[in-house]
């Protein structure tokens, strides 16, 4: 009686703790399921007021912010715009631009859906008084004058606790003018949070009682009944009969019985390191197709240079590091035709696998578009696409783009941006500045977009470069951003060297700027200089 005892005592503790361990395990799993939630969110909102910030016409706000004249074309253009952001990504409960206070803020435009109740809408110059402990974080961010970088939840107000992203808005003056944020209420988030937590409660509570019902059934065979078998010796040999078959142990004592125990526990250690053996193979697997995609997307860029040997006209050099084995930053170059340059930079939104696709594609249909040479201009060439990269985007996924053609034989260049970082020119009498165009919205957003077309010219030795937000966001240990300001000083202080040497340096600037900082995001320049036709 005393075996079967043990093996109630082993089962009733075996259960007792793979409970424990379930309630642990789901604890733990649904805050990460939470927390994931958050970060999926407020990356979203993140993206979404930073493209606004860009897009809003800071000196138009500075003057709405006197008159509140909503007949303008800008009022329209720029309510139209929140609209349509707040009807197209789901989740946005409140979206809206306001002037900060010191006690508060002023609301100065807030988007409109069509479930919306107008009710709840704030109008134009209704004031918001901070609370005790609201928006306090905003409060700092906006007297740093810089964008939320983190996951920030809102205490409960009235309508349930946020999850909010704000962005600062600039004047051509670099003056903040105002505030654009973006707040996801998280109620309207936990039934699709709560369909998944119960999808991974099932899915861990049947994991756990497969693993307890195997568990029992080893224990069983490999202690259980060794234990009977050996008290069944050893019952014989108290009788002076020996029932059992003695070869079983090898010596009469309970040496032996920790010799076969041993034994079981060697086979059992013999098939985990031909398990481990099989994971470690399928990870260096794993890491092994990652070295491929990243040589392959590395390969998709432009890598030669000089590209054009027998072009002298211009000087040209690019670079690409992503922040995870693949990235979704691309830059691309190519001859349109004898006279004409195309040039393009990018920025997919997210990183890793999925943006990486995403990268792939838009850069084979904006290419593939340009070197037709059937089109009005650069603008046509994004119009056509935004159109055939918003089929079948599941993902949501978008990517900034700057796309510009450079007449060789002249200097002149023809651009357009979907809501791309501005470019920044060295020119002959006033050296490295960003100059502001407008621009549209990212491409893969909204279908049928109208994106504005620009012209510049390049005198003989000036400069164009090209960016990703990976530079101006390279952030160091401190949290501080490497910032418009540091990246013109450093293309300032390096203007001098050719195009190859000028791109390295500023990364160098870079490195030293962030430090031991992890990279957070891809790294993409490209820089041109024009040197005349008569080269």
């Amino acid at each position: 009686m005393r075996s079967k005892g043990l093996e109630k005592r082993i089962v009733l503790t075996l259960v007792i703790l793979m409970l424990l361990m379930a309630v642990i395990i789901l604890i733990i799993s649904t805050n990460s399921l939470k927390n994931n939630y958050y970060k999926l969110y407020t990356e979203k909102a993140q993206d979404i007021v930073r493209v606004i910030a860009r897009e809003v016409d800071g000196d138009w706000i500075g003057e709405f912010i006197n008159t509140y004249d909503k007949d303008s074309e800008e009022y329209e253009r720029t309510k139209y715009m929140l609209d349509t952001i707040k009807d197209s990504f789901t989740g946005i409960q409140y979206l809206y631009i306001f002037k900060p206070e010191e006690t508060g803020f002023t609301y100065l435009l807030e988007a409109v859906s069509g479930k919306d109740d107008l009710a709840n809408i704030n109008q134009t110059g209704d004031f918001y008084e901070f609370t005790e402990n609201d928006y306090n974080k905003i409060v700092v961010d906006i007297k740093e004058q810089k964008a939320s970088d983190r996951i920030m939840k809102g205490v409960d107000v009235g309508y349930g606790e946020t999850i909010s992203a704000w962005a600062p808005i600039f004047d051509s003056q670099g003056t903040l003018v105002a505030m654009v944020e973006a707040d996801y209420v998280l109620s309207d988030l936990k039934p699709d949070m709560d369909k998944h937590m119960k999808r991974l409660t099932y899915l861990q509570l049947t994991s756990i009682l497969m693993v307890v019902f195997l568990m029992l059934v080893a224990i069983r065979r490999i202690i259980i009944e060794p234990v009977n078998y050996l008290k069944k010796t050893v019952d014989s040999y108290e009788h002076g009969v020996l029932d059992n078959d003695l070869s079983y142990f090898k010596n009469d004592d309970e040496i032996k019985w920790l010799a076969i125990s041993f034994k079981s526990m060697t086979e059992r250690i013999e098939k985990y390191i031909k398990d481990l053996t099989e994971v470690t193979a399928e990870k260096e697997r794993i890491g092994a197709e990652l070295n491929v995609a990243t040589q392959i997307q590395a390969d998709m860029l432009p890598r030669i240079f000089p590209p054009f040997p027998d072009k002298n006209e211009f000087e040209l050099f690019a670079t690409m590091n992503p922040a995870k084995e693949v990235g979704g930053d691309f830059y691309d170059f190519f001859m349109i035709d004898d006279d004409h340059l195309g040039l393009v930079m990018a920025d997919v939104s997210g990183k890793g696998v999925p943006a990486a696709l995403f990268m792939v594609i838009a850069k084979t249909l904006i290419k593939n578009r340009a070197i037709t040479g059937n089109f009005s201009g650069p603008g046509e060439v994004l119009a056509d696409a935004n159109n055939q990269l918003c089929e079948g985007n599941d993902a949501e996924l978008f990517v900034t783009v700057w796309f510009g053609i450079l007449t060789i034989s002249t200097g002149h260049i023809t651009f357009a941006s979907a809501g791309h970082e501005y470019p920044a020119f060295y020119r002959l009498e006033e050296g490295f500045r960003l100059e502001k165009d407008k621009h549209g919205m990212p491409l893969a957003t909204l279908e049928d977009l109208r994106f504005r077309e620009n012209e510049t010219q390049l005198k003989e030795g000036e400069i164009l470069y090209l960016y990703t937000d990976g530079v101006t966001e390279a952030t160091n240990g401190a949290k501080e951003l490497f910032g418009e300001g540091r990246m013109i000083s450093s293309l300032q202080k390096h203007h001098d060297n050719d195009m190859e040497n000028l791109l390295k340096n500023v990364r160098k600037d870079i490195d030293e700027f962030v430090g031991d900082a992890p990279q957070f995001d891809d790294i993409t320049m490209l820089g041109i200089k024009y040197n005349g036709s008569n080269k």
